[in-house]
């Protein structure tokens, strides 16, 4: 071949490589989704005894801002009725004297200079901090399974009964009801900073005029923190929570790949179906909806399952996938399944081991709660 046909044809064969190789590259980028589902709370009440009772102390300083019938009503336990007589879940808060502890002037100065660094002019800044304190505090009751401590203890004590003559025919069984399973103090004192002032003249006529509304600020945040966290405490451990937010699929971003058209259209139709996620509906329809989805990127699996490095990135996506994905679908041993497989993928296997954990989680808060879905209707 003549030298000039080589260096003609050279160029060429280096660009066919060059796209040959750009065409097979793998970029995964997340791409997120709506989902929705019930968090399960830490105790387990048979759904005929989900009932709870709220008792409000309010001193008569707060009485002022929020009567007792307004915290009564902002107390909710997700999934349970509210009952005034025998409640199986009782919450108690109480909110006591607030005192004025102090009242202190802040000061902050200020220089300013000209362009060559000299100091022109200088000027003080006056604050108040005016500090409250206010006790209060809550009571959470309810059922609650032995701790193991607890439970190492009961065995302890049945032990000694057993081996006791007197005791050995007598009922020592204790209920697990109306024990307390939470508590907590409010924070004792409230400290409000005002707005700075040049004068102080100007400082101390703000703070006696709005010396009160000042008060009635902090009391409110004070009463509304504590109303957050008794609701937050008693859900925590019996509520039936309805949760909202995103979570995310791997999804080739690699335009020249010959999957990204059809990825292009699974993350549409998971975007799509998504939208039919509720945490108060069964996940029947979706589910369905969703099995050309879970087809698809089985088949990824098989149709990609060569030892490069490329494809192992490949075959990992379909697995993070539909290891999510079943997880989301409340079908843990289907996602245990695919965290064994995202682990002998090699590629991050620590992802695969994540899922394991929260899959193995999943199916224990399931059966520990008698449900075989995240997903009902309250």
């Amino acid at each position: 071949m003549h030298l000039f046909s080589i260096t003609r044809v050279l160029p060429a064969l280096l660009l066919l490589v060059s796209l040959s190789g750009f065409a097979q590259k793998v970029d995964l980028d997340r791409f997120y989704f709506e989902v929705s589902y019930l968090t399960l709370p830490r105790e387990f009440v048979e759904p005929a005894g989900r009932t709870y009772g709220v008792r409000v102390n309010v001193a008569p300083a707060v009485i002022k801002l929020m009567p007792p019938i307004d915290v009564y009503n902002q107390i909710q336990l997700s999934g349970f009725r509210k009952v005034e007589n025998n409640p199986t879940v009782g919450a108690t808060i109480s909110f006591n004297a607030v005192r004025f502890e102090k009242s202190e002037t802040k000061t902050r100065t200020e220089e300013r200079k000209d362009r060559e660094g000299k100091v022109v002019e200088t000027i003080t800044y006056y604050a108040n901090e005016l500090t409250y304190s206010a006790s209060g505090g809550y009571q959470i009751t309810g059922p609650r399974d032995n701790t193991r401590n607890e439970q190492r203890k009961e065995e302890k004590k049945q032990t000694e009964v057993s081996s006791n003559r007197f005791l050995q025919n007598a009922n020592l069984s204790s209920e697990n009801t109306g024990r307390q399973v939470d508590s907590g103090i409010f924070p004792y004192t409230m400290t409000q900073r005002t707005k700075e002032f040049r004068n102080l003249a100007d400082l101390n006529r703000y703070v006696y005029e709005n010396k009160e509304s000042i008060m009635i600020e902090l009391l409110a945040g004070y009463v509304q923190n504590g109303i957050n966290t008794v609701n937050q405490n008693l859900n925590r451990w019996y509520g039936y929570v309805p949760y909202t937010g995103r979570d995310f699929v791997w999804i080739l971003d690699s335009k020249s790949h010959p999957e990204y058209p059809v990825q292009q259209e699974a993350i549409k139709a998971i975007k799509e179906l998504g939208k039919q996620m509720s945490a108060t509906e069964s996940l029947d329809r979706l589910e369905q909806n969703l099995q050309p989805v879970l087809a698809y990127f089985q088949d990824l699996k098989t149709k990609f399952s060569g030892s490069d490095k490329r494809e192992q990135k490949i075959r990992y996506s379909a697995f993070y996938n539909l290891a999510n994905l079943y997880y989301l679908l409340d079908r843990p041993d289907q996602a245990i399944e695919e965290a064994n497989g995202l682990i002998r993928n090699g590629y991050d296997p620590k992802d695969g081991e994540h899922f394991l954990e929260q899959a193995d989680q999943l199916k224990k808060d399931l059966a520990k709660h008698k449900l075989e879905t995240r997903h009902m209707a309250l």
